[in-house]
């Protein structure tokens, strides 16, 4: 089964960069204080943006943003783009048509507020191949429980082949899909100290979550005799989710890298395997093509890179023999908190209503905010972004 490609959507870059061969550190060196810079930058004239931070811990690291630094990408030429701090620790520029040629060559210079210069390796840019179409197929896999197996689709990509032009291949996915909450009656214990219906200003059920997909894939076309590639597995998305239920969309990116990005990320893909998402972690545990230019011992975290780009779009709705997700959830606990015991930095505390599907009677309890208003869930937009369907 195929389904239709939809249109290219622009989306801008934040994901993580590292390098090349495996580093495990001997001591608390790199658990505090190490930065870590995060700058892909691609061919494609859109606000691109780069992150810079400080590490507080390899397994559960949180984000520590590096403030008030001053960042630039030069070219061979010395031709300079500056990137201004958009929010702590990420660093925008709206790249210029232009700035990005095809067989040059570009680096990144940071100064952070202290004073210290960290420089990149230059990066080459390589051209892109054609992605020539998208589509996904109805899939289903075996669990341990031979009673059990998983539903889902797996997305397929054929793309052109050129080895002179772009030898190494990485494929970067952006998924969004329509979520909806579950239609119970709603309810706000606030500051008044008054149980009352959710306003509507604070209660939105149906949404738009975006986010990157946690896989890498990375390819070698150099032994490749072939001028295309034909049925490359991607991204497969299980029906144990709402993803598929009411639209999904996935935008495919094609990057056109050069030999030690590509190194880098391909060890970086056998790294993720073992985690949970590369997304939520560091970027890789491995030396950086980015020095500080005073001290060239210091331990960095990240990569810089440059990268040519091809982007395709595709969208699915009502797969066909796909059973769609009907798991209850945001369900209300069974019990009410006892509200006057309440402190002020406890509040505001919802509850909803909702039919008890094994007895039909009723249940009232507490629930959380994400339950009734689904915009506060990560990476979620009350509209439907400008590529979605109207129809």
């Amino acid at each position: 089964m195929r389904v239709n490609n939809g249109t290219a959507f622009i989306f801008i870059l934040l994901f993580m960069t590292g390098c090349v061969e495996r580093y495990y550190p001997g001591s608390d060196e790199i658990y505090t204080g190490t930065i870590v810079i995060n700058a892909t930058l691609t061919s494609i004239p859109e606000i691109q943006t780069f992150q810079i931070s400080r590490s507080d811990g390899l397994v559960y690291p949180e984000f520590k943003p590096e403030s008030s630094c001053m960042v630039e990408v030069e070219d061979e030429d010395g031709d300079r783009l500056s990137f201004e701090e958009s929010s702590p620790g990420y660093y925008s520029a709206d790249v210029p048509a232009g700035f990005m040629t095809y067989g040059e060559e570009y680096m990144l210079r940071v100064v952070t507020s202290d004073g210290n210069i960290y420089q990149s390796e230059y990066s080459h840019l390589n051209p892109p191949t054609v992605i020539d179409s998208i589509y996904c197929e109805l899939e289903t896999y075996p669990t341990t429980d031979p009673e059990t197996s998983i539903d889902g689709i797996r997305f397929y990509i054929d793309f052109q082949i050129d080895v002179e032009a772009s030898e190494y291949i990485r494929w970067e996915l952006m998924e969004t899909y329509e979520f909806h909450n579950p239609d119970y009656e709603g309810y706000i214990y606030s500051y008044d100290r008054v149980l009352r219906p959710i306003p509507d200003d604070l209660s939105d059920r149906q949404c738009w979550i975006s986010g990157h997909v946690n896989e890498i894939y990375t390819l070698d076309v150099a032994s490749l005799t072939k001028t295309s590639y034909t049925h490359m597995p991607l991204h497969f998305v299980s029906n144990e989710t709402q993803r598929l239920s009411y639209g999904y969309s996935l935008l495919v990116r094609q990057h056109a890298m050069d030999g030690p990005a590509f190194r880098y990320w391909d060890e970086l893909k056998k790294n993720s395997q073992a985690q949970s998402g590369l997304y939520d972690r560091l970027p890789s545990l491995t030396p950086s093509n980015i020095t500080n230019v005073d001290d060239p011992v210091e331990r960095i975290l990240g990569f810089f890179s440059v990268s040519g780009i091809m982007e395709k779009r595709i969208f699915v709705m009502d797969v066909e023999g796909l059973k769609k997700y009907d798991v209850m959830f945001c369900y209300p606990y069974p019990e009410l908190p006892r509200f006057r015991f309440l402190m002020t930095a406890d509040l505001p505390v919802y509850a909803s209503r909702a039919n008890n599907l094994f007895t039909g009677g009723q249940v009232f309890g507490q629930t959380e905010q994400e339950c009734l208003d689904c915009r506060v869930r990560k990476n979620s937009a009350a509209d439907p972004p400008d590529f979605w369907p109207t129809d």
